[in-house]
């Protein structure tokens, strides 16, 4: 088929799973504690109209308000930050330096600790080929307190080749003109959807010596265990020599936590690959109906049951209510933005997601599943996976608790269940 220059798609040609809800992510241990907290990402792509023996290297920084120190001036509250970007080549040359200073403003002290309000800012840079290391430093100007972080990338030598195939960016955030086409968007660097929209996006650009000859475009996702979910293809024919890709897909469409995205490029019988993960994790609030019903459902193990049980009945913004009244209440330090307890708790939900789901059951909806959440990891585990005159089964020993669980697999396929016996040893 034959496209423009602006390539968007939305074809999904088979999917696997049915949608189920994400699992929690806490936010970075250096967020929220008063330091310069950043993200950052390179985007390697081509430069239209520089030269041929020079690769063009975006870089994306995204700092949160509330990672940043504001101080009321007039009737503004302003934070200063500066980034320092410090490259070196494989020998450890020196090869690049650029500081950008940013100034954050806003007239409402509320925004001066929103989590949910993202600075992006971006700076374009042109290298040789080789294998390098840098390092972006956040300094804020305020406090006088810095983050740094360390990237390593390589920019392949791309002079004898017919074509090029950038990095990958995700995004949810955008802008159209008149035509519908999307003309700007705010990269997500993370990598991670956690919020109720229903499609995210992934862009990237390629370029051709000859666009007579047709570009064909493969993308494949995965899922850890490397099982394919989706699969497209697409080709592009009679067209200009550089291409944007812009592609939607639908989130609803996924029931894992984390996936592998890979774009496959093939002209003139020359291939190029590029690959990046992503993932569905909920962080401040669980913001789609489904996952808040889970995190409530999940809250069993530590809330009166008739607590849970009328919050599943209510609306949605009750339900959001009281989730946030609970965690609130229930914050060991209330005078940080994070909540320690709410972060143990959800974590451990994921791990025994992760290593006690069964063909029938969720890992939290498990006894074991549950004997975790509430004591954490045992100090010890006898594991007798092939007794001869018995059903595989597991003792979990809590020396400070002074516990001891015994789970039976009665069943031969890993389904273990809690012995009548020690059912008061979880109570006393």
């Amino acid at each position: 088929m034959s496209i423009g220059k602006y390539v968007l798609l939305s074809i999904c040609i088979f999917t696997l799973h049915q949608n189920l809800p994400a699992q929690y992510m806490s936010s970075s241990n250096l967020s929220g504690i008063g330091v310069p907290f950043f993200h950052a990402a390179i985007f390697r792509t081509f430069d239209e109209e520089g030269s041929d023996s020079l690769r063009l290297v975006k870089v994306y920084f995204q700092i949160i308000n509330d990672d940043l120190t504001f101080l009321k001036q007039d009737s503004f509250y302003t934070a200063d930050v500066e980034f320092d970007i410090f490259i070196t080549n494989e020998l450890g040359d020196f090869t690049f330096n650029r500081t950008i200073k940013k100034e954050i403003k806003t007239v409402q002290f509320e925004e001066t600790n929103a989590r949910n309000i993202i600075n992006t800012y971006s700076t374009d840079i042109r290298l040789k080929p080789d294998k390098y290391d840098m390092i972006i430093t956040a300094l804020d100007k305020t406090n006088n307190k810095q983050v740094n972080r360390k990237v390593k990338f390589e920019l392949e030598d791309i002079s004898k080749t017919n074509f090029l195939l950038s990095d990958i960016l995700f995004f949810q955030e955008y802008e159209m003109d008149s035509t519908l086409r999307i003309v700007s968007f705010n990269p997500n660097l993370t990598n991670n959807f956690g919020g109720q929209g229903t499609y995210f996006y992934f862009y990237f650009n390629t370029a051709v010596t000859d666009p007579s000859d047709s570009l064909a475009i493969e993308y494949i996702i995965r899922n850890m265990g490397g099982i394919i979910t989706q699969f497209n293809q697409y080709k592009i024919v009679n067209n200009k020599n550089t291409n944007e890709h812009f592609i939607r897909i639908n989130r609803q469409q996924f029931d894992q936590s984390r996936y592998e995205l890979e774009v496959i490029a093939k002209y003139q019988n020359q291939v190029m690959k590029t690959k990046k993960l992503f993932s569905f994790f909920w962080t401040e609030n669980p913001e789609s109906p489904q996952d808040l019903t889970s995190a409530i459902q999940q809250m069993r193990y530590i809330s009166e049951a008739d607590s849970v049980g009328w919050a599943l009945k209510q609306t949605y913004e009750e339900k959001l209510a009281y989730f946030r009244r609970f965690w609130k209440r229930m914050d060991p330090n209330p005078d940080t933005e994070k909540n320690e307890l709410m972060d143990e708790f959800y974590l451990r939900v994921n791990v025994t997601n992760q290593n006690f789901s069964t063909i029938s059951q969720d890992g939290w909806q498990t006894d074991r599943g549950r004997i975790f959440i509430k004591f954490g990891d045992p100090d010890d585990i006898e594991r007798h996976p092939f007794e001869i005159n018995s059903d595989p089964y597991e003792i979990w020993r809590y020396y400070n608790y002074r516990k001891i669980f015994l789970f039976i697999d009665r069943s031969g396929f890993g389904d273990y269940y809690l012995h009548p016996d020690y059912l008061d040893e979880e109570y006393n």
